[in-house]
């Protein structure tokens, strides 16, 4: 007698292609990512060049990094968007302490990801304490921590490129195709924390928590410590970021991190994460900081101003959250 055990092996591959397709979430964006480079070096053949792609990818660490801890507080099911004030609070800690107080490089960034991590908490306990919405909560907290950091620099910047002699080094063309330090780093942490999700258990208890709180609560998981150390996760990686504009610019200022509020949160969606929680893919979001950056640089060696760059990214991104819908959809069926 033939079991529904012994027989569902021969229909998952019986499933339609398209059905099997839609099951893997960075399919999308990588697509979308050959499609807007090739069409990008056929327009310019300078998008192609050595310098110009270590020049993408020096600057897509800086988002590439506040994406990846986005990506685990959203699956998580929960938002920040405090994340560009965390920066902004991190770099002018740092820059305070350097300039000012004479630190060590060290010690100034140690204050400075420390600061950044007590934001995350602030969130959490927002969120979780007070039950309010994570996405008014960070709201919220995003205007509070930068006017901290424009109250720390009394509204001006801190020149401090000559100080940061450790953080700047991390920013030099590395001997692997001229690609700097900072983004093959950013390359490792992408794969480890992907490599994590898939073989762990990290990546089924995010997804639980994000899912459904309540059954994972049932089932054993601590869902207010998880919810907590991905907010806290989240704000050190935007800590980061930030500390690494301030060594790309040699200048700590609040600004840093303006127009991040949003940024971060597209691509993780555009990386095939979720406003629901419960899904994403690390390596999407990486797949996502690549196109964002390709499309960003490409846009801008056509000559295309800034302001016009939203309008496409915004597109895609409107598109990317109807893919998603449309492979729930489809996947479910």
């Amino acid at each position: 007698m033939t079991t529904e055990s012994q027989i569902a092996p021969k229909n998952a591959y019986r499933q339609p292609l398209l059905k099997r397709l839609l099951n893997i979430s960075e399919l999308g964006v990588l697509v979308a990512v050959l499609i807007f480079f090739g069409a990008f070096v056929l327009a310019n053949g300078s998008m192609a060049d050595p310098v110009n792609l270590a020049r993408m990818a020096l600057q897509g660490s800086f988002l590439g990094m506040a994406a990846f801890g986005m990506a685990f507080l959203m699956i998580a099911g929960e938002i920040d968007l405090s994340s560009g004030a965390t920066a902004g609070l991190a770099a002018a800690v740092a820059g305070l302490l350097l300039y000012n107080q004479g630190w060590p490089e060290l010690a100034a960034y140690a204050a400075a990801l420390a600061a950044a991590m007590c934001v995350g908490l602030l969130n959490s306990f927002i969120v979780l304490k007070i039950r309010m919405p994570s996405f008014i909560a960070t709201l919220g907290t995003n205007f509070l921590v930068w006017g901290l950091a424009i109250w720390l620099l009394k509204g001006t910047w801190i020149y401090v490129g000559e100080i940061i002699p450790l953080l700047q080094s991390t920013l030099e063309p590395s001997p692997l195709f001229g690609l700097p330090y900072a983004f093959l780093v950013l390359l490792a942490v992408y794969l480890i924390g992907d490599l994590l999700m898939r073989t762990s258990r990290l990546g089924p208890t995010l997804s639980a928590v994000g899912a459904n709180p309540r059954a994972a609560a049932i089932v054993g998981i601590n869902v207010a410590l998880v919810k907590t150390l991905s907010f806290v996760f989240v704000s050190l990686c935007c800590g980061i970021a930030g500390l690494l504009v301030m060594g790309y610019g040699g200048t700590t200022d609040a600004a840093i991190g303006e127009g991040w509020l949003l940024w971060v949160v597209a691509i993780v969606i555009i990386g095939g994460g979720s406003l629901r929680g419960g899904v994403g893919s690390i390596l999407g979001v990486l797949l996502g900081v690549m196109l964002i950056q390709i499309i960003r640089i490409g846009l801008a060696n056509a000559g295309v101003k800034t302001n016009a760059q939203g309008i496409v990214v915004g597109a895609i991104l409107i598109g990317a959250a109807a893919l998603d819908a449309f492979r729930r959809k489809a996947t479910q069926q």
